[in-house]
């Protein structure tokens, strides 16, 4: 059998290891809770009453409209982040439950430009709507781009029911 000194008193090797053992097992806690709470999006899109089963964000340069610079918002069920046209693929369904939001930045002001709803909800999955979704609190700093997304009480698509409210935070483009 070891053993090994701990102060005044003998113990055996096991059970000089537990402390090391639950530090070691706090610091994985603690680094999981933070990968948790580094999430990309906290909220909800909904179709019809049914939650989207959102899990991925991406966010990709878009073509200039009307010369200010746009960005592209991709939430999507599926991980997108290697797609090279994240949002047609999305408007397509290949992505699953999916939303696209095409902000501009004019001056100093957001805006959405466009919008594509992917849900397995809706008639009409894939469509585009304008003045559905509204962009407040964009923030653009240490390389990301943040805000929140959301639309308003009746919104809806084609007589379909849309709720969404999104905060994002995400590796700028």
């Amino acid at each position: 059998m070891l053993y090994a000194f701990a102060g005044d008193s003998i113990t055996t090797a096991g059970n000089a290891m537990k402390p090391t053992i639950r530090l070691l097992m706090c610091c994985v806690l603690a680094l999981f809770m933070t990968a948790l709470s580094a999430a990309p999006f906290e909220g909800t899109y909904s179709a019809n009453g049914k939650n989207a089963k959102l899990a991925f964000l991406v966010a990709k340069k878009g073509d200039p409209f009307s010369g200010n610079p746009t960005t592209i918002l991709v939430f999507s069920e599926k991980d997108a982040s290697k797609d090279p046209r994240p949002d047609f693929h999305a408007q397509m369904g290949d992505l699953g439950d999916a939303l696209v939001i095409r902000l501009m930045k004019d001056g100093d002001k957001w805006n959405v430009i466009g919008s594509e709803f992917a849900h397995s909800a809706l008639k009409h999955s894939g469509a585009s709507g304008t003045g559905i979704v509204s962009v407040s609190d964009v923030t653009v700093a240490n390389g990301e781009i943040s805000g929140h997304l959301t639309t308003h009480a009746n919104a809806d698509l084609f007589d379909e029911p849309l709720a969404i409210d999104l905060r994002f935070h995400v590796k700028q483009p």
